[in-house]
């Protein structure tokens, strides 16, 4: 019997709103920055297909619109300080200034249902600041206080993300957009969040929570064992602390190699990836569910979770009715957040939604090992597909801190 997927949903988006002001504390770290977003409507599209006179700007305009071309999302890391400044000559100011990362976007999603969270924010800079929601907690002199009650300090340790958000049906003479998708262009090596007051403080806070997340490794320059070993000795200190859930998520790293670097980071019980990620680590298209697998053995994870644009799957040795349900708060989130384009506390799915039939099947996969899989609420033409999988990821959390 075919479940009734916008039922589940609803009471789905019921539960998570109801009990997320009591939810167990939750840790979101450990990568934060500034986005600048840029909706491409017919003038900006026609802009991106202009050839500039600027060879590395024309470079980059090549790699983007192979993306476009491709229907295809992601990163593209360009090592070029000159590199914002360029594409705001190009297209315009941004429609809109807002924090990026997946620890504080998870932060701001869980803000908006009541949820309390700890923010790893080391830049502490007046602009990284400004787009930090309010209410999420940072840690300052041996406790956690509201990101409002912190007194700027410092210049900003990144350059600007440049997000370029493409919505279905946008339509130019020589180009028109098959799927609602978003790049995010970076221009230099990143840091993760090292805050030293984070990694002294949560340990002690873990009793009492109920998920940690780590992120944002691919940022990271070729020389990075500083901030590997800092991440490692967070891990090291939530595991024996006995956090319940610490979950790595990944992104689009530079190359292969970089990202099976970071999937196999340390002893983390969850590993979390989009579809091409999963593709791009495994080598080669498959079995979703037969790869995640693989993946999780390599990394020593008990759960791999691969998001894709209307599904989600989770391959692990547990309950399947919880992981579902883990699934399911994932989506619900996300789904709200792609609907309204923001993080809303009204999380019933659209009307308009649709939930696909061809997706991975729920089936043991040998060993203890089974998939599960459900329908994400999808939407051809989303408010907004900026931070659609760090959403996702709140959701996630959200439904492990649940009692």
């Amino acid at each position: 019997m075919t479940p009734d997927w916008p039922q589940a949903y609803c009471a789905t988006a019921e539960r998570l709103a109801s009990h997320a002001p009591n939810a167990r504390l939750m840790f979101t770290g450990t990568s934060a920055c500034v986005d600048a977003i840029f909706p491409v409507g017919p003038e900006r599209l026609a802009r991106l297909l202009s050839r500039p006179a600027d060879p590395v700007g024309a470079e980059l305009l090549d790699r983007i619109l192979d993306r476009i071309w491709h229907g295809r999302g992601g990163e593209l890391l360009t090592r070029w300080p000159e590199g914002p400044a360029w594409v705001f000559g190009l297209l315009g100011e941004p429609d809109r200034y807002q924090v990026g990362g997946t620890g504080p976007q998870a932060s701001w999603a869980l803000a908006a249902l009541g949820a309390r969270s700890v923010l790893a924010l080391a830049d502490r800079s007046a602009e990284q600041l400004a787009v930090i929601e309010p209410q999420a907690l940072v840690c300052a002199v041996g406790t956690t206080v509201p990101a409002s009650a912190i007194t700027p300090r410092g210049t900003p340790a990144k350059l600007p993300h440049c997000i370029l958000e493409f919505t279905a049906g946008v339509a130019h003479p020589d180009l028109t957009i098959g799927r609602s998708s978003r790049i995010i262009l970076r221009f230099g090596d990143e840091p993760v969040e090292r805050d030293e007051e984070y990694l002294a403080l949560t340990p002690g806070l873990a009793a009492g929570a109920g998920a940690g997340l780590v992120s944002g490794l691919n940022g990271l320059g070729d020389d990075n064992y500083p901030e590997r070993a800092w991440v490692l000795a967070l891990i090291r200190a939530w595991s024996q602390a006995g956090l319940p859930v610490i979950h790595h998520e990944l992104a689009e790293f530079p190359s292969v190699v970089r990202l099976r670097e970071a999937a196999e980071l340390g002893t983390v019980t969850s590993v979390g990836l989009s579809l091409s990620e999963l593709f791009m680590l495994a080598g080669g298209s498959g079995d979703p569910r037969l790869l995640a697998r693989d993946v999780a053995r390599r990394c020593g994870a008990a759960r791999v979770i691969v998001h894709a644009d209307d599904w989600a799957l989770a391959v692990h040795r547990g309950d399947p009715g919880e992981q579902a349900a883990v699934l399911l708060a994932g989506n619900t989130l996300a789904a709200a957040r792609a609907r309204a384009g923001r993080p809303v506390a009204e999380l019933a799915p659209s009307p308009d939604a649709t939930y696909t039939a061809d997706r991975p099947g729920d089936t043991p996969l040998g060993d203890g090992w089974r998939a599960t899989c459900v329908p994400a609420p999808h939407l051809r033409a989303p408010a907004s597909t900026v931070g659609l999988g760090d959403t996702f990821v709140a959701g996630m959390l959200l439904a492990e801190s649940i009692s």
